[in-house]
């Protein structure tokens, strides 16, 4: 933490009024902080990171499991109404510098081999594992491979994530280890080593530092002592939202970007046009990122005419292949002492778990989540629901092996809203690769209006078929660790799904609708959006080439999770660093060769 008696280096919008810059990052996000950061490496350049959020740093926005969706900076926006499931969902974002990093569960997972293979076949070859691999070492910077202390190391820059692993602070983790591996599944000490098998039970590296301390974004890219070092020749303008951005009729040149205050945002005559000689990067999201590009007349040319905006590029892929990871949950009763209820009930408890973390850094603030399942469910057999798998199936290049399944094991009751006097361990199972998918559109010329977010879950046949069988996997493992695991406290499945012929708790019992209804009442999004401006051919909805760049423009590219052919198999955090990285290095090649 910088010293009390000088200011973090964020200004506004007055302050920069009548600058102009070599490069305007738009969001400062997760990819945002990173290509700010590397781009102003060079002295010689001037860099403005926009964000439409503030700094919201606190002590607390830093504690590994009390700032997980930390309200500071938290946004709801609505989705539509699902046409399958009947029910209105939230998307949940943050606007504020570090963006996401800031509230995410600190996962560090790069995602399959496979999947970037299956990237570069289909849409462009310079994106297969072996080009985007070095870039996931670059943001890691590793220094210390051992399991407890914290992987990465601060350069000279201030740049890399520090990832570490920790010892769980529930006692239910070794019983569902016996429990996974009776159901086919192996321990996995590296879920991020390049040969670690497509499917098992993984250790999982977070993003908190060797201080304990959540590793965001922002602390990570743009710390105190880089961003004062730096004050004059990188600013950071907080509260501050895009209208648009400023493009000729028939121009393939973004000239500006038309900017206003949050305080005064609903006030058009407070617009200001800030200019830039080389380009723009949008990393505003899955969201905003085609809500901006909308707003500025790139996009399906009807939905422009629709709210009367000029077309400056007809892209029909700009807000379509919405994608996102959807999860529902099986929950298991277990005793108090091995969830996070027992620390939720008594004040005691919670003063307790605060020194243990202000003076060890451990108990259970320390941590969120240490341990998850991949599975493929091609690999399940139907009838006994466990995993049937020989060497050929764990290995992670093949296309065919990318689990599309997740289980994530969380000693919390994760909807407390529901269940608020339960003790639960979570099994959050997650469509890890999802064939539906959903788009944003915008719903006037405002640009604080949320847009029109359609996540269209299960509206896929294929992806009922993963979750029915991914939800009789969840419960045969709950029911193996009550039963068999040797866990030495009483334990049952709570709300099991409703069944009029399994009433004793029997998933061999359950039907096909049983099992889909109970998915359909149950299922969530997990906030990992992307796939909105996606990379790819024009005439096949691409919106950005493989260099990042948005077709049709020269000096406009997007750095987000937006441009992911597909919702990469993983949490994608770790992805969003790398396609920053790639991106910074694009642009510093292309401004070397002029």
């Amino acid at each position: 933490m910088w010293s009390y008696f000088t200011r973090y280096p964020v200004l506004n919008l007055g302050q920069i009024s009548g600058c102009e810059y070599d490069y305007i990052v738009v969001g400062g996000g997760t990819a945002g902080c990173a290509i700010a950061s590397r781009l102003s490496e060079d002295p010689g350049c001037q860099v403005l990171l926009l964000e439409k959020g503030g700094l919201n740093d606190s002590w607390l926005s830093r504690v590994p499991l009390i700032s997980i969706s930390n309200g500071t900076c938290l946004l709801h926006k609505p989705t539509i109404l699902e046409e399958r499931t009947k029910r209105q969902g939230e998307i949940r974002t943050a606007e504020t510098i570090g963006g996401n990093s800031r509230i995410n569960g600190m996962i560090y997972t790069r995602g399959s081999p496979a999947y970037y293979d299956r990237w570069a076949s289909q849409v462009h070859p310079s994106w297969s594992w072996a080009n985007v691999e070095p870039y996931f070492r670059k943001v890691e910077g590793k220094c210390d491979e051992s399991s407890n202390k914290a992987k990465g190391k601060t350069s000279g820059n201030y740049c890399g994530i520090q990832t570490r692993q920790g010892e769980p602070t529930s006692k239910i983790y070794p019983y569902f280890q016996k429990s996974v591996q009776a159901l086919g599944l192996r321990p996995v000490a590296d879920i991020n080593h390049s040969d670690a098998p497509a499917m098992g039970y993984y250790n999982l590296d977070l993003t908190i530092d060797s201080n304990g301390y959540r590793h965001s974004a922002d602390r990570a890219y743009l710390p105190f002592q880089l961003a004062f070092q730096r004050r004059n020749s990188l600013h950071i303008c907080t509260n501050t939202v895009v209208s648009r951005l400023d493009i000729a009729a028939g121009s393939d040149v973004v000239s500006g970007v038309i900017v206003r205050s949050m305080a005064s945002a609903s006030r058009l005559d407070k617009e200001i046009h800030i200019g830039f000689r080389r380009e723009i990067i949008l990393c505003a999201g899955a969201i905003s990122t085609p809500q901006i590009l909308q707003l500025s007349g790139i996009g399906p040319a009807e939905l422009l005419r629709k709210h009367e905006i000029p077309v400056r590029q007809d892209l029909f892929g700009v807000g379509s292949r919405l994608s996102d990871h959807s999860a529902f949950p099986v929950f298991i009763e277990v005793s108090s002492h091995d969830t996070f209820y027992h620390v939720a009930k008594s004040l005691f408890q919670t003063l307790k778990q605060f020194l243990l973390f202000i003076f060890f850094r451990s108990g259970w603030f320390s941590s969120c989540l240490d341990r998850v399942i991949y599975l493929n469910t091609s690999y399940i057999e139907e009838e006994t629901m466990t995993v049937f798998s020989d060497e050929s199936a764990l290995d992670s290049s093949k296309i065919q092996n990318i689990p599309d399944v997740e289980i994530m094991v969380i000693p919390i009751n994760t909807r407390p809203e529901l269940y608020p006097s339960s003790s639960l361990i979570t099994l959050t199972t997650c469509l890890n690769q999802p064939f539906s998918t959903g788009s944003v559109e915008i719903c006037s010329t405002d640009p604080l209006a949320h847009p029109t977010i359609r996540l269209n879950q299960l509206s896929d046949p294929r992806d009922q078929e993963v979750g029915r069988k991914g939800l009789k996997f969840a419960l045969h493992l709950a029911e193996h660790f009550i039963k068999h695991s040797g866990y030495p406290e009483t334990s049952s499945v709570f709300n099991w799904p409703r069944s009029k012929s399994s009433l004793h708790g029997d998933w061999r019992m359950l039907s096909d609708d049983e099992l889909d209804k109970h998915v359909e009442d149950n299922i969530d999004s997990v906030y990992h959006l992307t796939s909105s401006c996606a990379m790819g051919r024009r005439d096949a909805g691409g919106v950005v080439d493989e260099s990042l760049l948005v077709r049709g423009f020269r000096n406009l590219r997007i750095a987000d999770a937006s441009v992911f052919p597909g919702v990469v198999p993983a949490h994608p955090a770790a992805a969003v660093y790398m396609i920053a990285e790639r991106c910074a290095d694009f642009i510093k090649e292309t401004w070397k060769r002029i």
